[in-house]
This record gives structure tokens, C-alpha cells and sequence, in this order.
């Protein structure tokens, strides 16, 4: 049987190959609920890597670094990480292992390690993909910026919270110097700061500026952009370590219950907003809601993820530490 985007060997035919896959991949992979038709994608995008050469084989690794971006925003992250290594090896042959495009595909396979909760894998590849791009196109390259938000991640999960943090800002000031203040990336990077940082040190971050970050993303991108409301999910949690219970309960509510209309019940990001809503509502005094929410966030992360992925871990042990009566906030 005949590969429909299969082995060409002509320019012709492998630049409109390469044209057919990119026009299936979303252009802009956002946060959404399980998309069965991506995975469908995968065995045309990565065939075609094993059969093209030439200038479209950059082309095409584009396109399968991309079609992993849109896997792992849906929360397919074994496929996402399967789907980009697979396809760095495969381009690598033609491109060889600095080529910007080869990095980039080896960059998001790491970002899919610390979803799967992989951390110091995770660590280990970003931080060797980072040196080589800073080295090749510099610290504030976007691809070099994009590397390190995904390093500095895997950080903060090893335990490693002050060396996550200087990263974090350097990616800040990256983004805002290659990208400029408003872009996206730089929101989503400053909305970082919001979670990663000490109670103390968000009120005094940017001046004061930082805790308004949620109305900066609305005017900029308007109040339903997935970054707007990661930016409202990570100013909760500040609001939260603030000891500013009402105030947070609301936030995280109203961004709940925005997540689950947007992306559905099983989606991670609505499992780790409904987390936080589970503490808002126990500091309020509403422990048995908050057992409640917890209880069906575990069950969720078990289908979803597995017992024993850190994330269902670190649920479950919450749920037992309000049960138990142990837990403050």
C-alpha cells in the first residue's frame, strides 16, 4: 500500500506533501480536550521525514515539531514526546544535530519529558539543547528563551527553586527583548513569576506590576486567550499564598469553570485549576467541597495519567492530608 504523503524523491511532489500535512496541523496549537484526528497525523508526518530530503526536509520537520506542540497541548504528551524525538532523529540525517529546526524538535521532546513527570531526564535534555542554542544564535533567540521556560520547569520540580527562578526571569527578559512586552510568550513567561515566586517577593516583583498581570493579558489579548487565563489561574495561586482566601476562591472559580467549558473535564490544566479551587474552598472552611473536588481530580489524573505520575501523587496526598485533618493552609 502506497503512503499518501509517502516517499517522493522529487521537489515537486515533496514540497506539496509537505504543503498537504501543514494544512491538517493546527497553525496556532492551542490548549484543547483530546484530539484523535492529531494522532492520525503522526505515521504521514514522521514516513515523510524517513523518505524526504533536501530543503523540504526542514520544511517537514516544522511541521511534525508542530503537529507535537498540538499533541502535548491537548495533554497526548507520550505521543508529543514520541512525535518530536522520532522526527529530530529522522530529519538529522539531512540536517545534522545543530540545525535550528533539529533542536527545536529535540526541545519540545524535552518539555513532553517533564510532562511525563520525567524531571531529571527533562533537566538534562533542555539543558544541553539550551547551551547548544545559546552558543549557536545567542541567549535571547527565541528558540534559546523557549528552551529555558521549558528548563526552568523541570527545575522547580527537582526541587531546585532558586535557580528555577533566575531562569524564569531571564526568559522574561529574553522574550520581552527578542519578542517585545506584549507578545504572548512574554505574558505567558511573566506569568510564570506568579506561581513560581514567594508570597513576598510577587508583591513587590516589576514595581507592584506583577499582580496586575491578569488585566494586562485582557487588554492585550482579550479575557478568553489561553494565556489570559493562565495568567488569572497563576494570580489565584499568588492571591492564595497571600493568605487572600476569598479573593483567590473567586479567581479560580470563574477560571475553572472557564477551562472546563473551553477544553472539557479531563483536560490537565482544568484538573490543576480545580486543585487549587479544592484548597481555596478548604481554607475557607469548606473542607468536605474540597475533599469533594480532590476526589475527582485523583480519580481523573489515575485514568489520565497513571497512579504513579508525580502530579497524581502529589493529588493524592493532598485528598489524604484533608481527610486526615492534617492539612492547613
Amino acid at each position: 500500500m502506497t503512503d499518501p504523503l509517502g516517499p517522493t524523491g522529487h521537489p515537486t511532489l515533496d514540497t506539496t506533501a509537505v504543503r498537504l500535512l501543514d494544512a491538517a496541523v493546527p497553525g496556532v496549537p492551542d490548549a484543547g480536550p483530546h484530539d484523535p484526528r492529531l494522532r492520525l497525523l503522526v505515521p504521514h508526518a514522521l514516513a515523510l521525514l524517513g523518505h524526504i530530503g533536501g530543503p523540504s526536509a526542514t520544511d517537514a520537520l516544522a511541521v511534525a515539531t508542530r503537529l507535537a506542540v498540538a499533541l502535548h497541548r491537548t495533554g497526548d504528551y507520550l505521543l508529543a514526546w514520541e512525535t518530536a524525538r522520532n522526527a529530530a532523529d529522522l530529519a538529522q540525517r539531512h540536517l545534522g544535530a545543530d540545525h535550528r529546526t533539529v533542536l527545536a524538535a529535540r526541545s519540545r521532546a524535552g518539555r513532553a519529558l517533564f510532562r511525563l513527570g520525567r524531571y531529571a531526564e527533562a533537566e538534562a535534555a533542555l539543558r544541553a539543547i539550551r547551551d547548544a542554542q545559546e552558543r549557536l544564535f545567542g541567549a535571547d533567540d527565541p528558540d534559546t528563551t523557549d528552551s529555558g521556560y521549558g528548563l526552568q520547569l523541570a527545575l522547580a520540580n527537582l526541587g531546585r527553586r532558586e535557580e528555577s527562578v533566575a531562569l524564569l526571569r531571564d526568559t522574561v527578559a529574553g522574550r520581552r527583548s527578542a519578542l517585545g512586552p506584549a507578545h504572548p510568550l512574554t505574558l505567558r513567561a511573566r506569568a510564570g513569576l506568579l506561581e513560581m515566586l514567594p508570597a513576598a517577593d510577587v508583591v513587590t516583583e516589576e514595581g507592584g506590576a506583577l499582580l496586575t498581570l491578569p488585566s494586562e493579558c485582557e487588554h492585550v489579548l482579550g479575557p478568553d486567550h489561553t494565556v489570559t487565563l493562565g495568567a488569572r489561574h497563576n494570580h489565584a495561586w499568588a492571591l492564595y499564598l497571600l493568605g487572600r482566601f476569598d479573593e483567590a476562591d473567586r479567581e479560580i472559580r470563574q477560571a475553572a469553570e472557564t477551562y472546563e467549558r473551553r477544553f472539557g473535564p479531563e483536560c490537565p490544566i482544568v484538573l490543576a485549576a480545580r486543585q487549587l479551587l479544592s484548597r481555596t474552598r478548604a481554607a475557607l472552611g469548606h473542607t468536605e467541597e474540597g475533599i469533594a473536588l480532590m476526589t475527582d481530580v485523583v480519580e481523573r489524573r489515575d485514568r489520565g495519567l497513571g497512579p504513579e505520575r508525580p502530579f497524581t501523587v502529589a493529588s493524592r496526598n493532598l485528598l489524604d492530608a484533608y481527610r486526615s485533618g492534617r492539612w492547613r493552609p
